[in-house]
């Protein structure tokens, strides 16, 4: 069965989160699926980041909106997930940087993060900038390819009406008829429930109605184990390649 493993923020679990060494790191690890998050600065600048606030992974403080992408880019990434090597160099990218850097090797799945009407627009307008609407057009999950996602349904449909032609899947907590029916009517592509939630009668249904599936969350081996045995197309993942080496067990 094909199952693709989507490097969350990167390879998060042994890089810092969002940074360019997380992302090389999980190709140079045979993961050219990775997600990712923009945010806006407050001078307009899109970045890679994930949280509201840049307390939890930096030196600094404070609202991501409240620092100009100068201040941000001086910030020292200090935290994240697991991972026990230091990376003195890496640093906040810019959307432009991440788009210029992985183009036509790697399949991003862009999450809009924040609420700000301007970023869907803003998004677009990048990925227009720098080609990617070009490979908008390959499966799923190949690479080069490009999905945007979001857990907002009005940000991921203002970026739907701006790019029409890319594929667009809603995070949510759990697949059911009302989700479905919505992602449907929306007009979006795929749908991505929590993998904890996930069931093969769940998973199924959405495959009915046009969508594909893929899921989010995995804290363990028994989330990873569930959204694979529901039939999803893949899941994010901290952890990849140890995520690979339990599923291959589970293969044998």
């Amino acid at each position: 069965m094909d199952f693709t493993l989507i490097a969350h923020r990167g390879y998060s679990f042994s890089a810092p989160e969002n940074s360019f060494e997380a992302f090389d790191m999980a190709l140079e690890r045979g993961f050219d699926n990775f997600e990712l998050d923009a945010q806006i600065t407050k001078d307009g600048q899109l970045v890679v980041f994930h949280d509201q606030t840049v307390d939890r992974v930096t030196d600094g403080q404070g609202e991501v909106s409240d620092h100009t992408l100068k201040e941000i880019q001086a910030l020292k990434l200090i935290g994240g997930y697991e991972f026990k090597e230091e990376f003195p160099d890496a640093y906040i990218p810019t959307m432009d940087e991440f788009l210029g850097r992985y183009a036509g090797r790697a399949h991003p799945h862009l999450e809009l993060k924040s609420r700000e009407a301007a970023l869907p627009t803003m998004v677009a307008e990048a990925l227009k900038r720098h080609g990617w609407l070009n490979v908008a057009g390959t499966d799923t999950f190949d690479a080069p390819g490009i999905t945007v996602s979001s857990f907002w349904a009005d940000q991921l449909y203002r970026s739907k009406l701006r790019l029409p032609n890319v594929r667009h899947g809603w995070l949510i907590n759990e697949l059911s008829e009302e989700t479905v029916d919505a992602s449907v009517k929306l007009g979006f592509d795929s749908v991505y429930p929590r993998a904890g939630t996930a069931t093969l009668e769940s998973v199924s249904h959405a495959y009915e109605r046009g969508l594909t599936v893929r899921g989010w969350g995995i804290d363990n081996d028994d989330d990873l184990a569930r959204i694979y045995k529901s039939g999803a197309a893949g899941t994010t993942i901290n952890w990849p390649t140890e995520g690979q080496e339990f599923l291959d067990s589970m293969a044998d």
